[in-house]
């Protein structure tokens, strides 16, 4: 945040905290303010939660109230392009995603991610499970395909692609499509398929590209 944006930051500030008069602002409308443009200064834009609260000297929890209240109060919630982030890290990342035991686990350190994550799974059906830690997510990967493949125009005339694609071993692809006439035999089949983390990803993220028009 160059001069210029500290400034307009801080005639902005200025501008709410007199609008209602005098002292009237409510202390948390300014602790939000605040934090908001703390996250695109230098110091503090992309550190974790733990970095954050160390700097700020506070707890992480705390961290974590703030980033969601201050983004649902001073930012526009693009639902797509969070779960498209979540996607991006199952997809490209070893770090933040990880495959144990047919099921898929996703760190969601950012509360916007889970919530939006949430929300679209409980709208379709399904719920989050979380370990211990509760910002690392468990779910089946071809569960969470099923569910974004609801949601795929014409689905029924991608998903063979989908599948050949993904599998990259024609014949593991048509193992699973044969015999199968319709969507839900081949969710079926696919579920039961032993599947590599590779193609998983690949799963999710051809199916998310589909069903947002971008390209994974």
């Amino acid at each position: 945040m160059d001069n210029n944006q500290k400034a307009a930051a801080f005639d902005s500030l200025i501008s709410s905290y007199l609008e209602m008069g005098f002292g009237a602002l409510p202390k948390r409308e300014i602790d939000l303010f605040i934090f908001k443009n703390l996250m695109d200064m230098a110091p503090y834009k992309g550190k974790s939660n733990y970095e954050l609260a160390e700097l700020l000297k506070i707890p992480e929890s705390r961290i974590k109230t703030l980033k969601l209240n201050a983004a649902l109060r001073h930012k526009t919630v693009n639902s797509k392009a969070i779960l498209g982030r979540i996607v991006d890290r199952l997809i490209h990342s070893v770090q933040y995603a990880e495959f144990q035991e047919g099921k898929m686990e996703v760190s969601l350190e950012d509360p916007l991610e889970r919530r939006e994550l949430e929300n679209f799974l409980k709208k379709r059906g399904h719920h989050a499970e979380y370990l211990l830690n509760s910002e690392v997510l468990r779910i089946s990967p071809v569960r969470l395909f099923e569910v974004i493949i609801d949601n795929v125009p014409n689905a029924q005339n991608e998903i063979d692609a989908i599948i050949r694609r993904a599998v990259n071993d024609n014949t593991a692809a048509e193992e699973i499509l044969e015999g199968a006439e319709d969507m839900s035999q081949k969710l079926a089949k696919l579920r039961k398929a032993l599947l590599t983390p590779d193609a998983l990803r690949s799963l999710i993220g051809t199916g998310f590209a589909l069903m947002t028009g971008v390209g994974a």
